[in-house]
């Protein structure tokens, strides 16, 4: 069922993302902006009063979507401007055109993260890879930190994952996923990539898993004497990949 949720949500703001994609020039540049912004759960103001914490992100992408997205910001000289709240703060999200670029901004009271928005002819329907990066790349350094701050204020310690002490963190990374799992969770943002990457037992429990209940090619158990166990840990199974292939080829000769 949760994937499911998930997966609707998704497919709703890459439905107002694709609105996005389809104005120009700094318009379709504050245009996704905005659409990232209000994924990460920033609401526009004249939408506050209709939604509330309870409603789903499907709901809120469902309400912007039944209007134009220019009539949840307004222009001035180029520039374009935001209202937005979260957890009842009021934000803004400022556009300021240089250029082919445009400098966005996210702000609350005195607190602001910006990023520069290169020229739009790389951003296009066409390069959804682009897209996402770009939309990991904002999260992480502006809505993200600026939602934190936020909610810092409001209800205390930001309630997910990324606001639980170090040591717990570490402790709920090592009760059970699976490394492919670790891959998504690295992609989340920055704390978690860190708290991943930087987590020695953990990668070492994934080697020696590898490398004692798995069979692995003979002579592997050298590389024990690697310091930095994510890096054993890819290359057990990149030579694992080298002699299932090889090993096919040698079946396939056998047939012949």
């Amino acid at each position: 069922m949760m994937a499911t949720v998930e997966k609707n949500s998704l497919s709703e703001f890459s439905s107002l993302l694709s609105n996005a994609l389809t104005s120009l020039g700094h318009e379709r540049l504050f245009n996704i902006a905005f659409v990232f912004t209000v994924e990460t759960g920033f609401i526009p103001t004249s939408l506050a009063e209709k939604f509330n914490t309870t409603n789903s992100n499907i709901k809120l992408a469902r309400m912007i979507k039944s209007q134009p997205l220019n009539s949840f910001w307004y222009k001035n000289n180029d520039n374009f401007y935001a209202e937005l709240e979260m957890s009842n703060k009021l934000c803004y999200l400022i556009g300021v055109s240089i250029g082919d670029s445009l400098i966005i901004t996210l702000s609350h009271s005195n607190f602001s993260k910006c990023i520069n928005f290169e020229a739009d002819k790389i951003i296009s329907s066409e390069n959804m890879e682009n897209l996402s990066d770009l939309s990991i790349k904002y999260k992480n350094l502006v809505s993200v930190p600026i939602k934190c701050a936020i909610l810092e204020i409001t209800v205390g310690q930001y309630p997910s994952l990324c606001g639980l002490p170090e040591e717990l963190i570490s402790y709920i990374l090592k009760t059970g996923l699976r490394p492919i799992e670790f891959y998504s969770l690295m992609r989340s943002c920055k704390k978690m990539y860190q708290a991943v990457t930087n987590n020695r037992l953990l990668w070492k429990k994934f080697a020696l898993k590898e490398l004692f209940v798995i069979p692995v090619p003979t002579g592997l158990a050298d590389t024990m004497k690697i310091s930095d166990f994510r890096l054993m840990y890819y290359d057990i199974l990149r030579k694992r990949d080298i002699r299932d292939k090889e090993m096919e080829e040698a079946r396939k000769n056998r047939w012949r």
